[in-house]
């Protein structure tokens, strides 16, 4: 089911861009494409429930990535390949400190990593220029839980330990997505982009919330669970489309 819709939806996404980019034929054009985004994303029902925070059990962070065409600025290309970023927060709880135990901080994150290929017209026309991704790397889930050190600790304690435990599961990432980047007027100014991505994953293992004890013996326990690692991210953000808007702009 997941293969036929994944085919299904790239192969739609090529004929309307197609259809888009043959409606005209203008000598602009663009051989980069850089963004940062802020992201909300919503994972499977079954992580979701285990997420159990009280942001309507979604995370947020910010995304960001370069594609560039293999052809460079020598000619148009439809086709450009490169790196995307991902991070989102999910949770973090405070322990206070006991006889046993300073205070403590854990947070719960995940980060992801993808090489991209992204499908546009050659040629920028108009105000909106469309675009399709398929992305292909890892998810790493992660849980560290630090010393809730204030300014005092900080300044008159710095040999202690900041992480006391630290952990990672990682999962195969894989997914597609569709968007928009506005066409900037001036030729090295930043546009505005929208991407829609969803990204489907492996079961991973993760640390329960609130389950993060200190022992008497000093040591940390924790419990685990395993979940669907699927899930939409929502996009919004600016975008590069010329080299020297990373530098400057005119």
């Amino acid at each position: 089911m997941k293969i036929k819709f994944l085919i299904a939806l790239l192969f739609t996404s090529t004929c309307l861009i197609k259809a888009y980019s043959q409606q005209y034929d203008s000598a602009k054009f663009s051989y980069i494409n850089f963004y940062f985004n802020s992201l909300v994303a919503v994972p499977s029902k079954e992580f979701r429930e285990a997420m159990n925070n009280e942001l309507g059990n979604l995370g947020y962070g910010l995304a960001t990535g370069v594609v560039i065409s293999p052809l460079l600025e020598n000619k148009p290309s439809p086709v450009l390949i490169g790196i995307d970023f991902g991070y989102f927060k999910y949770g973090q709880e405070k322990q206070s400190g006991t006889t046993i135990s300073p205070p403590l901080k854990t947070t719960y994150n995940v980060f992801t990593w993808n090489g991209i290929a992204r499908l546009r017209p050659k040629f920028q026309h108009g105000k909106l220029t469309p675009f399709a991704d398929g992305l292909l790397g890892l998810k790493l889930y992660n849980t560290k839980t630090k010393i809730d050190k204030d300014v005092i600790d900080f300044i008159f304690n710095d040999s202690q330990p900041d992480v006391i435990n630290n952990v990672k599961n990682t999962s195969l990432n894989y997914g597609i997505g569709l968007g928009f980047y506005t066409n900037p007027i001036k030729p090295y100014a930043p546009g505005f982009t929208l991407r829609v991505l969803y990204l489907w994953g492996d079961d991973a293992t993760y640390v329960v919330r609130n389950s993060v004890k200190v022992t008497p013996a000093g040591d940390v326990t924790f419990e685990t669970g395993t979940a669907n690692t699927s899930m939409l991210l929502i996009q919004l953000g600016i975008t590069a489309t010329a080299l020297k808007t990373l530098v400057t702009s005119r």
